[in-house]
């Protein structure tokens, strides 16, 4: 969170029903829109919404890094491989880059880069409060313990893997100068301690639940219970009646 004066929309108080219904209206949104004018706004309003809610700008970059250079990438992947519409640039009466590639890329680029934005807004709560969201929402409990397990290990097996990577590089083997065949060899040997840390963790989370009698019963009881503020209603009531108005005007247009 931002340091200094109190965000105007201050997401960490919003109930993780609120977010993740939040999350899933923006990203439905994205997803059905094409038109890259329709994708600009409502990146637009994602940016301010964070800012607005005091989401730590530097905090969300360094997340989403590894997904914006994936974005790039498919931007000028799409500008080259999509050959619909007029030549933008030619090389020898060859077309490189058309307008429908370019309108196609930018669409894909937003329509991306939305979603990663809008997935920000779960970094302002706790794993353990979007838990119980999704069984207070009548989801299987050993379905959303197995969601919120996933999401606790994929930084650990992150750690795990620049661990392994820069091991091997102080062995002396320069990734980078390898050639395409040596570094599929060197990611496999990579790969392997990997896969072996995370089925010992598997076995080990495995073992734990069996010892706390996990599934033994239909039905679990919760130190906790979430409850909905007024705010909280505002929030449930307006954002899918807004949602659902812009993807009928955007469609009747």
């Amino acid at each position: 969170m931002t340091g200094g004066r109190p965000p105007a929309i201050d997401l960490s108080r919003l109930d993780p029903r609120v977010k993740l219904m939040l999350t899933l209206c923006v990203s439905t949104m994205a997803v059905a829109w094409r038109s890259p004018a329709l994708l600009a706004c409502l990146l637009c309003a994602t940016v301010c919404l964070l800012v607005l809610g005091g989401v730590d700008s530097g905090h969300a970059l360094r997340q989403a890094r590894g997904m914006l250079k994936l974005i790039a990438v498919l931007f000028v992947v799409q500008c080259v491989f999509v050959r619909s519409g007029d030549p933008l640039l030619t090389f020898g009466g060859v077309a490189l880059i058309t307008s429908g590639g370019v309108t196609t890329a930018l669409g894909v680029a937003l329509r991306l880069l939305i979603i990663v934005l809008v997935a920000l807004i779960l970094l302002t709560g706790e794993a353990r409060d979007y838990l119980l969201a999704l069984v207070q929402c009548r989801v299987p409990y050993e379905i959303a313990f197995m969601t919120m397990t996933a999401v606790h290990l994929l930084p650990i097996l992150h750690s795990e893997a620049t661990d392994v990577y820069y091991a091997v590089q102080m062995r002396g083997t320069e990734i980078k100068k390898a050639s395409l065949l040596e570094k599929l060899r060197i990611y496999a040997r990579i790969s392997l301690p990997i896969v072996a840390g995370t089925v010992r963790r598997a076995e080990q989370i495995s073992v734990a639940m069996e010892a706390r009698a996990f599934r033994a019963l239909p039905r679990r009881t919760f130190m906790r219970r979430l409850t909905l503020t007024p705010r909280d209603v505002v929030w449930l009531v307006a954002v899918p009646a807004i949602s659902a108005a812009a993807l009928i005007v955007s469609l009747a247009i």
